[in-house]
């Protein structure tokens, strides 16, 4: 192990700043589901650049692999999907201790760094998208979407989500407890995967650890395509099923008065132009089968 660099849990490693290691800390996360292997990739590649010591970030990085039993086995979680854990503390199983692990390597790095500037936490989509990366944000107290768009723009994240219900994610948990400029990333769907994609969403994630302003002043005028969560499609039965193609890419459009699915209570029609986002009928009863955006510009 290099000098510094230290493991805190399994597959969870604090790489302090080379001139200021007790400034303020940032988090870079990926496996949270252990199928998404596009940012497992770019953010293995990322270790190995700083174990060569080709790469010492400007600020100390709590890099996360977040479920690495699930990533063994290539599967996107084995008990419940952690990423409904985050500060649930009645939950059992091994992705909810998992989860207690990573809440607590953040305090931590709060605790060493006085403080944690910001989080993203990487994933996959399971099917295509129309826009192929996105951020979604966590239903947030502060209004820190735009100075980051010529960030995510750099990125290759076009299209920006806000959240509207909250839910126990990763990046709703690092918000709401530390004060983090916190988002999910979509960084291509598992359909669409190349190395060129893992290529570049590697060499942005460098330039992040070392010279955001650079890739900020080089696209200040950029602006992405803004969506609201305007319905959150919950699954009450096991009468529910989809209306419309369950399989539609990301981001599909439907018209005001759209019949988009039904459930125990009877068929859901639009009340105004919508599009939909993680279409999955599969969840379990009570559980979120998707999401019906609002366009905000």
């Amino acid at each position: 192990m290099e000098a510094g660099m230290e493991e805190w849990l399994e597959q969870v490693w604090f790489i302090p700043a080379e001139t200021k290691p007790n400034s303020v800390g940032i988090i870079i996360s990926c496996g949270i589901h252990g199928n998404e292997t596009g940012p497992i990739v770019a953010c293995n590649a990322l270790l190995d650049l700083v174990r060569s010591k080709q790469l010492t970030p400007a600020v100390s990085l709590l890099l996360i692999f977040g479920n690495p039993q699930a990533i063994n086995a290539n599967q996107r979680y084995l008990d419940f999907n952690l990423n409904r854990l985050f500060g649930n503390s009645v939950a059992g199983g091994i992705e909810a201790h998992r989860a207690r692990q990573l809440e607590q390597a953040c305090h931590r790095l709060q605790q060493q760094c006085g403080g944690i500037r910001w989080h993203l936490d990487l994933h996959s989509t399971i099917k295509p998208s129309r826009i192929e990366r996105f951020a979604l944000t966590p239903v947030t107290r502060a209004e820190y979407q735009l100075q980051w768009q010529p960030l995510l723009y750099a990125g290759g994240f076009l299209g920006l989500v806000r959240q509207t219900r909250r839910a126990n994610t990763f990046s709703q948990y690092t918000h709401d407890h530390f004060g983090t400029d916190s988002f999910t990333l979509e960084c291509g769907s598992l359909q669409q995967r190349t190395n060129q994609g893992d290529n570049a969403l590697l060499q942005w994630l460098v330039a992040m650890v070392t010279e955001p302003s650079a890739l900020a002043s080089a696209h200040q005028d950029a602006t992405l395509q803004e969506f609201r969560v305007a319905e959150d499609i919950i699954r009450h039965s096991d009468q529910f099923q989809f209306i419309i193609d369950e399989q539609e890419p990301n981001f599909s459009p439907h018209p005001k008065g759209s019949l988009i699915y039904s459930d125990r209570d009877g068929p859901f029609y639009t009340s105004d132009q919508r599009y939909s986002l993680f279409l999955n009928s599969g969840v379990e009863v009570g559980q979120r089968a998707g999401l019906l955006l609002e366009r905000i510009q």
